[in-house]
């Protein structure tokens, strides 16, 4: 049983949300501002804080962050800006990482009509989605 930590990546504000690969559900769990200031190095500060809190009381073992592409599938400015994040998370922790399209679970999460958290949720879930599918068809 891993848990993983779900990252829905903002100017102002970040989602988090949380998994057990064994239930195979993600639940949110908070957002963190940024308070405006988008993405300096220092506007990282309180969200690496509380990543690292995470990490150690949640045991987390894997990081899924959402990587906002065009509709076309190309990269944008938003795009590398968190691109930039996860370069800067990977110098703070040695737990692995990866990139999510988030493309069609933002879209989700603003029908829903709710927060950073709840498109946290939707990516973290995706990624388990696609785990789980891959699962299936290798056996």
């Amino acid at each position: 049983m891993s848990k993983l930590l779900g990252i829905d990546y903002g100017q102002a504000k970040c989602g988090l949300a949380l998994a057990d690969s064994d239930v195979k559900t993600a639940v949110p769990l908070d957002v963190v501002s940024l308070n405006d200031l988008g993405f300096q190095p220092k506007a990282d500060q309180p969200l690496a804080g509380r990543i690292k809190d995470l990490i150690e009381s949640e045991e987390i073992e894997k990081i899924v962050v959402g990587l906002p592409l065009g509709l076309d599938g190309r990269e944008t400015a938003q795009t590398k800006e968190v691109r930039e994040f996860i370069k800067n998370l990977k110098l703070k922790t040695d737990i692995e990482i990866v990139a999510e399209d988030e493309r069609l679970t933002t879209a989700q999460a603003k029908r829903s009509g709710h927060d950073d958290a709840v498109a946290a949720m939707y990516i973290l879930q995706s990624y388990l989605d696609k785990l789980n599918k891959k699962h299936k068809d290798n056996q």
